[in-house]
């Protein structure tokens, strides 16, 4: 899937001033939340605030809904009003995915629908973190995982250690990688910590995580910034892709500034520099 997925800021359906917020957003993805946000008698009134959208938006903008969990009567009623409705957003995201009988029933009916919405389930629960491979292996139309702390901080222990989360991050990751999934990190729930924002984008990134849940409008911008390529990081992709690329070689092996390098390397680097092409075209569409 080659798309910008840096940023998610997430929105409760019912936020006043819904669509300027949407609008004015600098996210690469704007997250229209159902569930959590939304008191439970509330949730049909969140849903036709939706309904009650300009049409347009959903053509121009990169827009994710997030539905109630699909073991829940809510999740149903979610899906069954954004059908009947024809609300086709980009992205659905699907929360405390624990089977992988509940992202089949979305296929399913967004294939009957002939939606070419793409779906991104929530790995939150414990019960989901054991079934994750059985979760991708049988969902077609999974295209991303999104970790979620917070739930899973509550099945074990509000004070758990930066040591369990690393190693609960690294299983989410490669589970969605090795599927070749985009996989996508938990909030930063600290709004007035930059440093410890840039902390946890700095440490997902090395586990291959290619974006992060911004649950502000002040996050966007440190998110953006640091999951693009840095100006250090495109000289030295485009090095190795010039050097490997080089008819002076006489192997598929080279070397630059004494550090070997080969195919595997071109790989990431020609990832880095199409990446640095999307966000050269999201600046532009923007009049940045």
């Amino acid at each position: 899937m080659d798309m910008l997925a840096r940023s998610w800021l997430c929105i409760p359906a019912l936020k006043e001033g819904l669509e300027e917020k949407i609008i004015q957003s600098a996210a690469d993805v704007v997250l229209l939340d159902l569930e959590d946000s939304i008191p439970t008698y509330k949730k049909q009134i969140a849903r036709d605030r939706l309904l009650r959208l300009d049409r347009s938006i959903w053509n121009q903008c990169p827009l994710a809904v997030r539905v109630n969990s699909l073991s829940k009567p809510e999740g149903i009623r979610d899906l069954v009003f954004l059908m009947n409705n024809n609300i086709v957003p980009k992205f659905l995201v699907i929360p405390k995915v624990e089977t992988s009988g509940e992202l089949r029933i979305v296929g399913e009916l967004m294939s009957v629908a002939g939606s070419r919405t793409q779906a991104f389930g929530i790995i939150e629960t414990l019960k989901g973190l054991r079934g994750i491979d059985a979760i991708i292996k049988e969902s077609e139309n999974l295209c991303g995982l999104i970790l979620g702390s917070a739930d899973l901080s509550s099945e074990i222990s509000f004070r758990m250690s930066k040591s369990a989360m690393m190693q609960i991050k690294c299983e989410v990751a490669l589970a969605a990688l090795s599927a070749g999934l985009k996989v996508i990190d938990t909030p930063c729930f600290n709004l007035k910590c930059d440093k410890q924002l840039e902390a946890e984008i700095e440490l997902a990134k090395e586990f291959g995580y290619s974006g992060k849940i911004a649950v502000h409008p002040s996050q966007v911008s440190i998110i953006n910034t640091l999951f693009s390529p840095s100006q250090e990081e495109l000289e030295k992709a485009k090095a190795i892709v010039n050097g490997l690329e080089s008819s002076e070689l006489s192997t598929a092996i080279g070397s630059i500034d004494g550090e070997m390098i080969g195919p595997p390397f071109a790989v990431l680097a020609k990832k880095l520099l199409a990446t640095h092409q999307m966000v050269l075209h999201k600046e532009s569409k923007r009049g940045i």
